[in-house]
């Protein structure tokens, strides 16, 4: 490759923004990399397995968790307790327009019609994190540092193709690490559309890597071999991609690469980016063909048809977008709580269909917007911050576009990265998951450095005691979400202890000993209304029958799920309880059931969907 491809934005552009010279980092280098490499790279290539109760996302959370938490505690003890640090220390208006919202969400409670304490402190420790990960990265993050961390996703994202082949040919069972989804194509992501999520992430780095010219790429033989390392990994990633089926996925990397490619356009080497996009264009196509005779390309044409033929479904996000409208009228000012999207579905969906009863039932976790349930969650005022947020940093950037200014290297894949993330949390969930979200943490950390002013009148700190005072609070709540995760992973443990005992006396202890862990608290306490409708079909005791019941309505009306509906329908029709099965029959479609006798009388329909029979 021509050494000479040095574009106007080049990395030595913005140094004065990384921590170098007289800088002082608030988290030391010899730290710093390696936790960040950990939680960038290894939470999408493993999964929890069989010694854990929440066998797919659990070890994925500590493996963020654990490095944010131990980064985020170490700056602030620095900022706390080191002058120095206090000294270079910066929260810039980004920065501090994001903890606005992560204050005005813990004190959501107080207003909020929040009925699982659970979710809502998983949830603030989640939104948290990527709060702290991002001030971290603002203050400590070598840009260097980036193209590492990009080749290690590209190599994760080789790996998960490879065990997304293995599952689709059920041939996983060879390798004890690959998710054991038989007939599946999503690696070890856990879920199709994340997968090809994490597999546009990665092509955009290889991508970037390659259309920026990067140094390591040279005319010498070991530059020739990284290139054609990038263009192999490339490869295999745009196969995987295709297979994922995703369409979110494809759109989303190519807003994504669009963007990096008119930055570097931008830059006026015009026709040396022109060609190494017509060699991307060309791996895309190839693969695509390839995915057709050999893959699962068929599929995602199909599903390509199918959303323009149906366009008016939006991707079959019509009956969900309606009902999100409505949890969003519902608490329209105070939310109904972060993280209780889905605990408001049903309801929400009882009052969509009553307006709308051609629209599908169906029950999801997600509004497939972010969007939207981030509106839905926080009301008008967090989604209006949010907006104003966005608003304002697309303002910045296409500013900063129109007037030509050059951006570093690692600017243009940051705010590449962006395009693409957000253009996919239009359609999808990728900030509820947080071994994708935070790398939107990082991407923003890189981009604003150069793409929003650094500091405002509004954000100057000059008091000692109010950075003291911040950092300190970044420790004890780092420190408290490190023991949130450790002994939320103790009481998972004491449910899959619980779930292996076969004395009903020993489960019963362990289920008990798990609901005093507040992380699993109310899984805990779903299962211990479990264990004793267990029993008493085995035991035939009305006593425990009785006592299940209750704890299952009680936690149905914390948490309504479609799983508890379907139960708590089933016996209550058993028992003969019309009011309690009047009280959650109510969320089924409006006119198709009925109560006989103490029994539900359901449409052939519905009776397929819940039982699975005529």
């Amino acid at each position: 490759m021509d050494q000479s491809f040095k574009p106007a934005f080049s990395q030595d552009h913005g140094k004065e923004h990384l921590p170098s010279g007289g800088s002082v980092p608030i988290v030391s280098p010899l730290l710093f990399a390696p936790l960040m490499f950990v939680m960038l790279t290894l939470p999408n290539i493993i999964f929890s397995g069989i010694f854990w109760f929440e066998t797919l996302h659990l070890v994925k959370w500590a493996a963020v968790f654990i490095p944010a938490g131990i980064m985020v505690a170490a700056a602030g003890f620095r900022v706390a307790f080191s002058s120095e640090a206090r000294k270079h220390f910066l929260l810039d208006p980004f920065g501090a327009l994001w903890l606005l919202l992560v204050l005005f969400v813990l004190m959501q409670p107080l207003w909020a019609p929040v009925t699982s304490i659970p979710t809502f402190t998983r949830e603030w420790f989640f939104f948290s994190t990527l709060w702290g990960v991002y001030v971290v990265s603002r203050n400590g993050l070598d840009n260097g540092k980036i193209s590492l961390f990009l080749w290690a996703a590209a190599v994760v994202g080789v790996l998960n193709v490879i065990f997304a082949e293995l599952q689709i040919r059920e041939m996983h069972g060879y390798l004890p690490f690959v998710y054991p989804t038989p007939g599946k194509y999503i690696g070890n992501t856990g879920q199709q559309n994340m997968f090809g999520l994490w597999i546009a992430m990665a092509m955009l780095g290889s991508s970037w890597m390659f259309v920026g010219g990067r140094e390591w790429f040279s005319e010498n033989f070991k530059g020739r071999i990284y290139l054609l390392i990038n263009l192999v990994f490339l490869s295999v990633n745009s196969w995987g991609l295709w297979n994922s089926t995703s369409r979110s996925a494809v759109f989303s990397f190519v807003a994504g690469l669009l963007v990096i490619s008119c930055l570097f356009f931008r830059s006026g080497v015009g026709r040396k980016v022109l060609f190494r996009l017509a060699v991307i264009a060309a791996i895309l196509t190839v693969t695509f063909y390839g995915t057709i005779f050999f893959g699962r390309g068929n599929a995602f044409v199909m599903k390509a048809v199918q959303m323009v033929e149906h366009f008016q479904t939006v991707g079959k996000r019509d009956s969900i977008w309606l009902t999100t409208w409505e949890m969003f009228k519902m608490h329209p000012v105070r939310g109904v709580g972060m993280g209780h999207y889905k605990w408001n579905y049903l309801e929400a969906q009882r009052r969509m269909l009553g307006k709308h009863p051609g629209m599908k039932w169906q029950y999801t976790y997600w509004a497939h917007s972010e969007i939207f349930q981030w509106f839905c969650e926080t009301g008008i005022i967090g989604g209006l911050i949010l907006l104003s947020m966005g608003c304002w940093w697309l303002k910045c950037f296409i500013s900063r576009f129109r007037r030509g200014d050059p951006l570093s290297s690692e600017a243009i894949w940051a705010t590449g990265f962006l395009f693409l993330i957000w253009f996919n949390a239009l359609w999808t969930r990728p900030f509820h998951r947080i071994e994708d979200a935070v790398w939107m943490a990082v991407a923003f950390a890189v981009a604003n450095r150069e793409i929003l002013p650094s500091r405002a009148a509004w954000t100057e700190i000059n008091k000692e005691w109010v950075l003291r005072s911040l950092g300190i609070a970044m420790s004890a709540v780092a420190i408290a979400g490190l023991l949130f995760i450790g002994n939320g992973m103790a009481g998972d443990r004491m449910l899959r202890k619980a779930a292996m005992a076969e004395d009903p006396d020993e489960q019963r202890m362990f289920l008990e000993r798990a609901s005093g862990k507040l992380m699993v608290r109310d899984t805990a306490q779903r299962e211990l209304a479990y264990h004793y409708i267990r029993i008493a079909q085995q035991e035939k005791r009305s006593e425990y029958l009785a006592e299940g019941l209750m704890r299952l309505h009680q936690h149905f009306r914390q948490q309504p799920h479609s799983r508890e509906l379907v139960r708590l329908m089933a016996w209550y029709s058993d028992v003969r309880e019309s009011y309690l099965l009047e009280s959650v029959a109510r969320y089924l479609r409006p006119g198709s059931w009925s109560i006989r006798d103490g029994q539900i009388l359901l449409s052939s329909e519905d009776l397929r969907r819940f039982f699975g029979s005529e």
